[in-house]
């Protein structure tokens, strides 16, 4: 049975031997464990992207990449729902009270961000010297450990529900804007005449 535990040990195996092939004959797992790589490509992307003393054609660059990643990253969801979806034969059912509007795959995204955070942490503990910076950073590994557990035990209850038809999902449909190149002139316009308008919040 899939379950969170299986997640996490996809994940620590990346975050441990990130440049090692993965192979996998299980589709589900090979698209959680190129949504961690994604996830952390972007982190990447968003550290280089604050770098302003590159210049401007510098962020300009990195921003494009991070659209072109987050689109990736949103099609990624789309398919560990899709997966999900077809290995569990997840099917509508009559109450809207057993409806989950977060998919599996948003909260498995949700679960790769969390574990990234926490191996930053870990990493800048083994290198911090202050006391007091040490403490601060182990009560922020506390707090992302209780959250990853909280989330775990809850994905491991709504897959178990999912399996015993009662709850159901629906696959999202990712819809991006910014990414069509068809309306930037548009965007632009609506951007200027917001400039004009007056400012009312005093």
């Amino acid at each position: 049975m899939f379950n969170f535990e299986t997640i996490s040990e996809i994940f620590l195996d990346f975050l441990n031997n990130p440049s090692i092939i993965f192979k996998s004959e299980d589709r589900l797992s090979h698209l959680i464990r190129l949504n961690m790589e994604t996830n952390q490509k972007l982190w990447r992307l968003e550290d280089s992207a604050r770098m302003v003393e590159l210049g401007p054609k510098h962020v300009a660059a990195v921003k494009q990449e991070i659209d072109k990643n987050n689109q990736i990253r949103n099609n990624l969801i789309k398919d560990i729902d899709t997966e999900i979806k077809n290995q569990i034969r997840v099917v509508p059912l009559n109450s809207r009270a057993q409806f989950y509007s977060e998919s599996p795959g948003m909260i498995i995204d949700r679960l790769a961000i969390l574990y990234i955070k926490i191996s930053i942490i870990r990493d800048l503990l083994s290198v911090i010297k202050e006391t007091n910076l040490i403490g601060e950073y182990k009560e922020k590994e506390d707090i992302i450990l209780g959250q990853i557990n909280r989330i775990g035990d809850f994905l491991n209850s709504y897959l178990d529900k999912l399996g015993r038809k009662k709850a159901f999902f629906e696959i999202q449909q990712p819809v991006k804007i910014y990414n069509d190149k068809r309306i930037k002139k548009y965007i632009k316009i609506l951007a200027h005449d917001k400039k004009d308008l007056p400012d009312v919040r005093s």
